[in-house]
């Protein structure tokens, strides 16, 4: 009798080590680290290039079409940009602009999880908004514009032995 008790008892406590054994599996499946894909050089770079890169399209200023263009895109492995869609359309002239900003973008830092890369799906808003000076349409084109004809001025004023007044 001693003897089936003994094999219940050890029967009972390996049942025992296998659950908690489940149960430590579990919560490592839990602590899985995930790293999300980051733009080389972090937020402010990524905002940074969105500035720099984005061309406000003359149709949509002339009708003053405004908004934010959400736009949903894939960073693979190797962080390449793929398979890029809007998500939330404003207007078509906006959202071909928001889709070639993404698409062209450098590669990011992929994603990992438990140090293994893996694709991830990512969305990004793209605002656009109309800026009016004087009745005149801004854009980056016109303030590059504006600043090489100050430029060009300077240079005149300094051949002619003139002080350059940038309020002029």
């Amino acid at each position: 009798m001693n003897k089936y008790l003994l094999y219940i008892l050890t029967a009972i406590l390996m049942t025992q080590i296998g659950v908690v054994d489940v149960m430590a599996q579990k919560k490592k499946k839990k602590e899985d680290k995930i790293v999300m894909p980051q733009f080389k050089g972090g937020q402010e770079e990524l905002h940074s290039y969105l500035l720099q890169n984005t061309r406000y399209p003359r149709e949509a200023m002339k009708l003053e079409q405004t908004g934010e263009v959400i736009v949903e895109f894939v960073v693979e492995r190797n962080g390449m940009i793929t398979n890029a869609k809007v998500v939330k359309s404003v207007a078509p002239s906006l959202d071909i602009e928001a889709l070639r900003v993404v698409t062209n973008m450098p590669h990011w830092e992929p994603g990992t999880k438990n140090g293994m890369r893996m694709r991830s799906i990512l969305t990004i808003p793209i605002n656009f908004k109309v800026i009016r000076e004087q009745g005149k349409y801004i854009d980056a084109e016109t303030m590059d514009d504006g600043i090489q004809k100050k430029s060009k001025r300077k240079r005149k004023m300094k051949r002619k032995g003139m002080d350059f007044d940038p309020q002029l």
